[in-house]
C-alpha cells in the first residue's frame, strides 16, 4: 500500500497543530508560521493528501485509502504529541520531504 498520502497527512495534522495555542512551543522552531498559516497550510496539505490519494488509486479506492491513511496519521501525531511533542512537530517537515518523493518517484 502506497504511505504518501499518510505522510502528508501527518505534515498537515502537524501544521494545524501549530496553529492551536496549546501546543505552539514556548521555544519557537525554526522558520515557525503563524498561527494562521499555519492553519491554511494544514487543511491544504490535508487536501494535498486526498488528491495524491484520488491520482494514484481512482476515485473508489483513493477515498477509502486516503480516509485510513489520515486516520493512521493523526494517530501518530496525537500519540507522538503525548510522549514527545518536540519531535512530532520536528517529523513533520522530513515525513512531508518522504511523502513528496513519493509521489515523485
Amino acid at each position: 500500500m502506497l504511505f504518501e498520502a499518510g505522510l502528508i497527512g501527518y505534515a498537515g495534522f502537524a501544521s494545524l497543530t501549530l496553529g492551536m495555542n496549546k501546543h505552539r512551543p514556548n521555544k519557537p522552531l525554526s522558520l515557525m508560521p503563524s498561527r494562521f498559516t499555519a492553519q491554511v497550510l494544514g487543511w491544504a496539505l490535508l487536501a494535498c493528501a486526498g488528491v495524491v490519494a484520488v491520482i494514484q488509486l481512482g476515485v473508489a479506492q483513493g477515498i477509502i485509502a486516503w480516509i485510513g491513511q489520515i486516520c493512521l496519521g493523526g494517530v501518530m501525531m496525537v500519540l507522538l504529541l503525548s510522549w514527545r511533542p518536540r519531535l512530532a512537530l520536528q517529523l513533520a517537515p522530513v515525513a512531508l520531504i518522504v511523502g513528496l518523493i513519493g509521489v515523485i518517484a
